[in-house]
């Protein structure tokens, strides 16, 4: 089956309100990530908050339905700021997103539900009333949201006490600037009135986004010139930080091979002389948690090493580190063709746990020590848990390998502990930078001290140190953005948004005012085109009227002379008769007697026309008669039969209820026949008869009668013939009026009709179509008694 295109918009108008829904949290997830583009740390709050609006344009025009799906945009969308933020744990993200959801819907529930109550709906926003109603209530809704999510955001963490006051009122001036500017576009797309709001497209909704596009492309220029400025110092300072990095780097590298070298003399190093050669640099480097020598010992010497060290360091033993990080001895590992112990250390205090520790138990250091050795360069391990340390601080160990000399081949260690080693080469706390150095072959951080919520690193440089890569990123604190924060862009914004706002404001109220004067001239138009149409009926039917008392002074006229006629012809015809009666008595012969006879044959056809003459003109003397209509329908149903053709279908339908009328029996069945002989004419081939009643109470001016009063019964008598043109149904009650050939009527017939109708108190009226047949409808007045029912006399003959 095709289809066509009112079928798909039906269906299309039959799935707008589920598509509507859904549509709702999908704008308020999509123009919420950019407006929160714009916010600052946690990312919550954002000076241009379009979803404010969309949601309450949402509550406004569609009621409570919408609620679900504002909350379900709301969380959608904070739960994306919460997991894109970094640090902070992921149960107060979910926590602050629900909250802010809940917030977010009460706000929209309540401002929905105020702007109905005062401004209603459907709401054209064409006057300076509901405008006004509209920019105050806007505001003092929009306190709603940010205040409930701030109080449940602070106790989570996600919101400090110092930026609590800071987010209202961005979040206050965000939510008001949104409502401003959605609710207008909105109405436009789906609010009521449709048409009102359908043509604010192009005069309203055009001009307003054009509006906003222009100050949003400045804003957006203005604010990357405004990044760039306030960025500047930013990247000179992470510049700064990061050469000072690599150059603290490099500095314990240089110191590395420093002790490499003393190392590999021919003299020999005793423990005191590794303690006398380490001091100086371990009080200068604070950060440095130990230096230590390990030489390489064959696993087969590892006991007699053990006992020579013992002489020394009561206890020492050879042991290797756990794969949990703790110690084991030697001999539970894999064996090993050789050992690193850690020999010397210093300071010992601090790193007695060392010694003894074989290097080559962990895999990071084994990792360096191969390096190292192969290289003959220092070699630094990946980010390590330090033995001496159990805390969460990282370490590193700088390696370098030791030729075999005095103390024999080996590895000389300095062990740095990366947070101090950070700390030491930035301003901790407050500073302006925050720091996350990475060791970019295993992806982990060294260092981090981004707070939680905190953007996306807005510098990044790599460097290579001890044979790995490593990747500085920083990012401004909010002391450095307080103390180099500017306005320009946002000023710019906010009189974007509220110029914005302003100019749909004076458009609304320009195509409000212009639809209310458009709508005025329609609703006067509309009226001048009723008074109009009624005029024309008034006039319709007083030419109606004019034509018809035409019609009937015509007839009566026609009457009063054919009545007189009639009367004087009818007193000739008495005498003629006399004479005929009196020659036909004395006639002696037979064609005397017939040609009597013919004079007498002749009158009475005379005296028969005088009588319809005299009917037509109301002065037949009638003896009218309570007379029960469905009684007579069997006499009725006889005598049609008689006078209608085989080849014609008669068909009565008298109502059970139907009145008894007062008429003159013989007349009306004259009537009755008269009728019958012009439709059984007009169905030469056949048709149908149809005779039907109907009770009426007409009042005065009741449409086609004259001037009729009272209860009525209406006879109608329909033929199925070829009909009459409306020139010749309006004369077909006129005396001696037909369309028959000569010598087939007289053209009596209906004139007897009308004047029986008349004269009895009623109307009769003539509806007739060409080729569509002809109705005869005959009023007659209701008896006030009933019928007796009586013998019918024969009926008398009819003429055409």
């Amino acid at each position: 089956m095709p289809v066509t295109a009112s079928s798909s918009a039906a269906r299309i108008g039959r799935y707008r309100p589920f598509l509507f829904y859904p549509l709702i949290a999908a704008a308020y997830v999509a123009t919420g990530r950019l407006g929160l583009l714009l916010a600052a740390p946690p990312g919550y709050a954002t000076a241009f908050f379009l979803p404010a609006g969309i949601a309450i344009a949402a509550m406004w025009i569609r009621g409570r339905a919408s609620l679900p799906w504002v909350f379900l945009g709301s969380l959608l969308l904070n739960l994306w700021i919460g997991f894109g933020s970094t640090g902070g744990s992921r149960a107060a993200a979910v926590a602050g997103a629900v909250a802010i959801a809940a917030a977010s819907t009460v706000q929209t529930a309540i401002a929905g539900t105020a702007m109905r109550w005062a401004i209603g709906y459907p709401a054209p926003l064409d006057s300076v009333g509901q405008l006004v109603r509209f920019l105050v209530l806007a505001p003092v809704c929009c306190l709603i949201s940010g205040t409930l999510s701030l109080l449940a955001l602070w106790p989570l963490g996600l919101v400090t006490a110092r930026d609590l006051a800071g987010n209202w009122l961005t979040w206050w001036i965000g939510d008001t600037r949104g409502v401003l500017v959605a609710v207008p576009l909105m109405f436009v797309l789906a609010g009521e009135p449709r048409a009102l709001w359908r043509s604010r497209a192009w005069t309203v909704a055009l001009p307003m986004l054009v509006c906003f596009a222009l100050f949003t492309l400045i804003f957006v220029r203005l604010d990357a010139w405004e990044t760039d400025e306030q960025l500047s110092e930013f990247r000179l300072l992470s510049q700064q930080a990061s050469d000072k990095i690599q150059a603290r780097f490099e500095e314990q590298e240089v110191l590395v091979e420093q002790f490499e070298r003393e190392l590999s003399r021919d003299a020999p190093v005793t423990r005191a002389a590794f303690h006398d050669l380490v001091q100086r640099s371990l009080e200068r480097f604070p950060m440095i948690q130990a230096i230590e020598w390990a030489p390489r010992v064959p696993a087969a010497q590892r006991e007699s090493f053990e006992a020579a060290q013992r002489a020394e360091l009561p206890g020492f033993r050879v042991h290797a580190m756990s794969p949990a990080g703790g110690r084991q001895s030697a001999a539970e590992r894999p064996e090993r063709s050789e050992l690193y112990p850690v020999t010397f250390a210093e300071p010992l205090t601090s790193n007695s746990p060392a010694l003894g520790l074989d290097l080559l138990s962990d895999t990071d250091r084994e990792a360096a020590i191969a390096r190292a050795i192969s290289s003959r360069r220092v070699s630094a391990t990946a980010p390590v848990r330090l033995v001496q340390e159990p805390g969460t601080q990282l370490g590193l160990l700088l390696v370098a390998s030791v030729r075999a000399a005095g103390n024999g081949a080996g590895v000389i260690v300095e062990v740095l502990r990366l947070g101090a080693f950070v700390e030491a080469v930035l301003s901790p706390g407050g500073g302006p930078l925050s720091l996350r150095l990475v060791d970019v072959a295993q992806h982990r951080a060294l260092y981090d001290d981004f707070p939680l919520g905190a953007g996306a690193p807005l510098f990044h440089q790599e460097f290579e140190f001890g044979q790995r890569r490593y990747e500085l990123l920083t990012s401004p604190t909010l002391s450095y953005l307080a103390r180099h924060s500017r306005w320009e862009s946002l000023a710019l914004l906010s009189a974007g948004v509220y110029s914005t706002a302003l100019l749909g404001g004076l458009l609304l109220l320009g195509t409000g005012y212009a639809h209310r004067v458009a709508s005025q001239v329609a609703e006067r138009t509309r009226t001048l085109a009723e008074v109009n149409a009624r005029l024309e009926r008034v006039i319709a039917e007083r030419e109606q009227a004019e034509a018809a008392l035409r019609h009937a002074h015509r007839l009566e006229a026609v009457g009063q002379l054919t009545g007189g006629i009639a009367h004087d012809f009818n007193n000739l015809l008495t005498v003629v008769s006399a004479n005929a009666e009196l020659l036909r008595a004395a006639a002696k012969s037979e064609p005397m007697r017939r040609r009597a006879a013919a004079i007498l044959r002749a009158a009475s056809r005379g005296a028969r026309l005088t009588r319809q003459l005299l009917a037509f003109s109301r002065r037949q003397a009638l003896r009218p008669e309570p007379v029960d209509l469905r009684q007579r329908t069997a006499e009725l149903a006889e005598m049609l039969s008689r006078t209608l053709q085989e080849n014609i279908e008669i068909e009565l339908d008298l109502p059970d209820a139907l009145w008894p009328v007062s008429v003159d029996l013989a007349e009306f069945e004259l009537a009755i026949l008269n009728i019958a002989v012009n439709a059984r004419d007009a169905m030469p081939n056949g048709g149908q008869f149809k005779v039907t009643g109907e009770n009426l109470s007409l009042g005065p001016a009741q449409p086609g009668v004259d001037r009729l009063s009272g209860d009525f019964v209406a006879l109608h008598l329909s033929d199925t013939g070829s009909g009459m043109n409306p020139d010749v149904a309006a004369r077909a009650f006129e005396p001696y009026f037909t369309t028959k050939e000569v010598g087939a009527g007289s053209g009596l017939g209906l004139s007897q009709v009308y004047g029986f109708a008349k004269q009895s108190g009623g109307d009769a009226a003539i509806a007739s179509e060409p080729a569509r047949g002809t109705t005869v409808t005959l009023y007659l007045p209701r008896a006030t008694t009933q019928a007796v029912p009586e013998e019918i006399p024969e009926p008398r003959t009819a003429a055409g």
